[in-house]
């Protein structure tokens, strides 16, 4: 069982972090203040920018020794989108671009609008000063991911914000104890990093990386490790 699929439409998922705790005066309050409202700004530019609506890009998406290069272009319908080009390198055939499209359906057929974007992912009531450096600042945050309602106690996130940009560089979530987010599913580890860099006067998300340790039923474990690499960004013309 691919664990990326019991989540891949939560999208876009938790590292163990202490609280640290600050003190009740005043000064110190307001700068923890000052710094939440500049990453829920952030999170809200991120959420600005619709990839698919907006912009051609390209992903390279390696799980299980295969790597899948997929093209996305704005323009088409939204099940056609994306397609599938190659896979290890080789023109995709059509059994595998039709297996892709079937996917594709289902992935967007599946997304809940009310439960998608970072803002939702990330729970901006529970944002908490981590750490503030002088061209960074660190914030936990409870996360929200529908197919883990159950287990929020269980995951913990964190977001790097650099302060002379204002853009989020990094959001990553952990578990902090064992998950069981499907019938039969146990999982040990779990890490989603997503990393984000300037493109084009925009703040777009450059990689993302799932790693899943755990067991499906009684007897088959898994280590299912994805990483997405996004590049060739350009907008699209109205």
């Amino acid at each position: 069982m691919r664990f990326w699929v019991l989540l891949r439409n939560t999208f876009p998922l938790f590292v163990l972090f202490s609280f640290l705790l600050y003190g009740s005066d005043s000064v110190g309050d307001t700068q923890e203040e000052t710094l939440v409202a500049a990453a829920e700004a952030a999170l809200e530019k991120l959420d600005a920018t619709n990839l698919d609506d907006d912009w051609y890009f390209s992903m390279e998406v390696v799980e299980e020794e295969e790597l899948r290069t997929i093209r996305s272009d704005p323009h088409r319908g939204k099940y056609d989108r994306r397609e599938l080009l190659t896979v290890n390198g080789v023109a995709a055939d059509s059994e595998r671009q039709r297996k892709f499209r079937e996917s594709e359906v289902k992935r967007i057929e599946d997304l809940d609008p009310d439960a998608t974007g970072y803002r939702y992912m990330v729970d901006a009531a529970t944002l908490h000063l981590m750490e503030q450096g002088d061209s960074h600042a660190k914030f936990s945050f409870v996360p929200r991911i529908k197919a883990m309602e159950k287990s929020l106690d269980e995951i913990r996130g964190v977001v790097l914000l650099n302060l002379e940009t204002q853009h989020i560089e990094e959001i990553e979530i952990r578990n902090t104890e064992k998950l069981s987010p499907a019938f039969s599913v146990i999982v040990d580890s779990f890490r989603l990093t997503l990393r984000f860099q300037p493109e084009q006067g925009e703040n777009l998300l450059k990689k993302l990386v799932s790693h899943a340790v755990g067991k499906a039923g009684s007897l088959k474990s898994f280590d299912n490790l994805v990483a997405v690499e996004f590049s060739d960004y350009r907008r699209a013309e109205p």
